[in-house]
């Protein structure tokens, strides 16, 4: 499974480059797809799911990568608006910068409310130990994307971010 993770994470970081110059936005989307589908395959094989739990993990997965991709973009442009405020030389606005950093704190809360939902749907069909086990596989491979990648993460956060 470690191994196939890492195929996977490399996969992901080396070729959406080149891909991303034929059209980014549609290559990069079909080679998530292809390491979701491959992580989901080697999961069920370790796991040892019936085709019940599979759907049922298929359907959870797919709701839970459109909502994590929705947070992501939205942290993104969270990001984004706060480093367009603190621009050397440039008087932040006070107000826009409480409410940017009230913001990125509201969106990780979501994305902990997130996992907690996450975790209560796999608990009415998965036994805690494939729980665990698909915690730290894709917790593994994360881990191995972000080598791969060079260590760029989910943004400059400080202190619980």
């Amino acid at each position: 499974m470690m191994r196939g993770a890492i195929v996977l994470a490399t996969l992901l970081a080396v070729q959406v480059g080149p891909l991303a110059a034929q059209n980014p936005q549609v290559r990069r989307q079909v080679l998530q797809q292809q390491v979701v589908e491959r992580f989901m395959a080697n999961y069920r094989a370790q796991a040892g799911l019936t085709d019940e739990q599979y759907r049922r993990l298929e359907d959870i997965t797919r709701q839970s990568f459109e909502a994590r991709t929705t947070l992501a973009l939205r942290e993104r442009n969270l990001w984004f608006a706060l480093e367009g405020q603190m621009r050397p030389g440039m008087a932040a606005n006070a107000d826009s910068v409480a409410k940017l950093i009230d913001d990125l704190l509201a969106l990780e809360t979501e994305r902990v409310e997130r996992a907690r939902t996450e975790q209560r749907e796999f608990a009415s069909f998965l036994s805690p130990v494939q729980r665990a086990q698909l915690t730290l596989a894709w917790r593994r491979l994360q881990m191995q994307i972000e080598r791969v990648r060079g260590g760029q993460g989910r943004g400059p956060g400080g202190p619980g971010m």
